[in-house]
């Protein structure tokens, strides 16, 4: 029998009327969200189908499901806030299918063809889909989202995308949302349930806490969040509409899960200690209370660049499996991406098995996967699946190639028992520019070649392909986001110091080195973002650096709740790693 503590069980008995549960790191929340279904069930004989549990992730709502199944509640109606809109569309015979979904590719040719070719798409859709989500459309007053975009033209793209949308029957998934709501305003009472539990509140946006309104007008409102932890104002959610839960909701209960489960005494301390500085004004704080009184592990790297960092990190790293031989128990968070590729490399080095989330690895991002396939065709031009991740660039002199040709291409490869490269050279083309591009690359490839026979050291094999295939012009032309762009330029450079005094044929081998026997059972590399709701003994907390981690672009509370998010999911052992000296949040941290 599962013992609770006295905010769990207020929670779990809550019966009418709206709770806000605030929730902290490690308070066992999926348990009283669970619990909570199971009493109105059983206790209030609340029939299944009068529930609604809406979850922020689809894994999270599979993982409701999965639970409740087992315990024999199979009719409650559970989903994300897309999935929920979705299925109450569909009872209206509006039905939002994939083939109605506008494609990127849809909106780059939208955009590119009003007139500029060099067009930053994810900028223009990201403050599209920020403006959606507070209701405001192109002739609206903008809420205040940076953008490399003025006014004047975000209103011009903004007009043409939803007029392009319109025109042919399309939709965005802010729209999914957006629908729905306008269909139950239309609808009132028609689509309400009794009970209704939300899970991560903290992330809802404006949207999404009128459709509660519209969902619930039976006012027993059950919403969980920890406004410490809210993650996705970028997008944006609004934590303020949980903080503010009691305005929004008449006769709500207040519930503070403060009991922290998971982590060591000094870790919860640091971490309320933290986080404290930015929100020990609000009228419902409450610091977390470690329910393991033991102290734990807190460390604090200093190292002069990302580069030292990674030995550092791998090093301690390669001595925790040593003594405690448990890898998939140590994770390391970062920021940003970047922060993540000298870690890798030097796992790489020492033979650790890691695994990234979302396969962010550093050597298949699509220009170093390039590269590395520019490099294996130079070892064997025979290599098919070099050939195959070369193409997907699409760079010089290859830029006329269409994907259609790729297809005749295969077709002749297997026919005349060719490969691909061979292929390649000895195809017919109607169109001179192909026939021309493909003479070219041949060329190159024979002049890399023969430089390959003479010895030289992959680094300068690496520089020249750079060079030869135009790969920094590529980037420039490719990535319109300066950030993308400058961070992509930058991984040119940090591949070549992995490669010094290497052969090629050992760099390939050292690269191709996967060897992952058991995906689950090795180093977890992942952004803190996606860290979110895990938990291990030990975490590495990498990049925390000024300009970097607080980043300079964003605001600083938005930071910091990334930061604590960081901090909490370690059990044991936390190390933050800073890049230079007396940076703000371990300066923080540490006081």
């Amino acid at each position: 029998m599962i013992k609770f503590n006295p905010g769990q069980l207020l929670a779990i008995n809550h019966h009418t009327q709206p709770a806000a549960v605030i929730a902290g790191a490690g308070s066992g929340k999926s348990t009283v969200l669970i619990e909570r279904i199971r009493n109105l069930i059983e206790t209030h004989f609340v029939s299944e189908q009068d529930i609604l549990a809406i979850s922020f992730t689809s894994n999270t709502a599979d993982e409701l499901k999965k639970k409740l199944k087992k315990m024999g509640y199979v009719d409650v109606n559970i989903g994300t806030f897309h999935a929920v809109c979705g299925r109450l569309l569909a009872k209206e015979n509006i039905f939002v299918t994939f083939d109605k979904m506008i494609k990127e590719w849809q909106i780059e040719k939208l955009f590119v063809g009003s007139g500029n070719e060099k067009i930053d798409t994810k900028d223009i859709i990201g403050f599209i889909s920020y403006q959606k989500n507070y209701l405001r459309t192109y002739t609206d007053e903008f809420m205040v989202k940076e953008s490399n975009y003025s006014e004047i033209e975000l209103r011009r793209y903004f007009k043409l995308y939803e007029e392009f949308k319109n025109k042919n029957g399309l939709h965005d998934f802010d729209d999914y949302m957006i629908m729905c709501l306008d269909m139950l305003k239309k609808n009132p009472n028609k689509y309400t349930y009794e009970f209704v539990l939300v899970d991560e509140h903290q992330d809802s946006n404006l949207v999404q806490n009128l459709l509660l309104k519209e969902l619930c007008k039976s006012n027993n409102m059950f919403c969980v969040f920890d406004y410490r932890q809210a993650l996705y104002t970028f997008r944006g959610s609004n934590p303020e509409y949980c903080m503010n839960f009691a305005d929004e909701w008449k006769d709500s209960t207040v519930i503070n899960l403060d009991i922290n489960y998971r982590s060591a005494r000094n870790i919860v301390d640091k971490a309320n200690g933290f986080i404290k500085r930015y929100y020990g004004d609000y009228e419902h704080y409450s610091d977390a209370i470690a329910h393991n009184q033991k102290d734990g592990s807190i460390k604090i790297y200093t190292s002069a660049n990302r580069e030292q960092e990674g030995i550092r990190v791998a090093n301690q790293i390669e001595k925790l499996i040593a003594e405690q031989g448990n890898p998939k128990e140590i994770a390391v968070l970062y920021r940003l991406n970047a922060h993540s590729v000298f870690v890798e490399n030097e796992l790489k080095k020492k033979d650790i098995e890691y695994d990234i989330t979302n396969d962010g690895s550093f050597f298949k991002r699509k220009e170093i996967a390039g590269i590395l396939a520019y490099m294996k065709l130079i070892i064997n031009p025979h290599d098919d699946g070099a050939f195959l991740e070369m193409f997907k660039l699409r760079n010089q002199p290859l830029a006329y190639f269409p994907e259609k040709l790729l297809t005749e291409m295969k077709k002749f490869s297997g026919v005349n028992d060719m490969s691909m490269y061979e292929t390649l050279i000895n195809m017919k083309y109607s169109d001179y520019r192909q026939a021309k591009s493909a003479e070219q690359f041949e060329g190159y490839i024979n002049r890399l070649r023969l430089q390959k026979d003479k010895n030289i050291s992959a680094e300068h094999l690496v520089e020249n392909i750079i060079k030869v295939f135009q790969m920094e012009e590529y980037i420039v032309d490719k990535y319109k986001n300066k950030e993308d762009r400058e961070e992509r330029l930058e991984s040119l450079e940090v591949l070549k110091t992995f490669v010094k005094s290497n052969s090629p044929e050992k760099f390939i081998a050292y690269v191709s080195n996967t060897k992952r026997k058991n995906k689950e059972n090795c180093v977890k590399l992942m952004s803190i973002h996606a860290s979110k709701g895990l938990e291990f003994d030990n975490i590495f907390v990498v990049g925390v650096e000024d300009k970097k981690f607080p980043h300079e672009k964003s605001d600083l509370i938005d930071e910091a709740r990334l930061f604590y998010v960081g901090v909490t999911r370690a059990r044991e052992n936390l190390v933050v790693s800073e890049i230079g000296e007396r940076n703000r949040f371990v300066e923080e941290y540490i006081k």
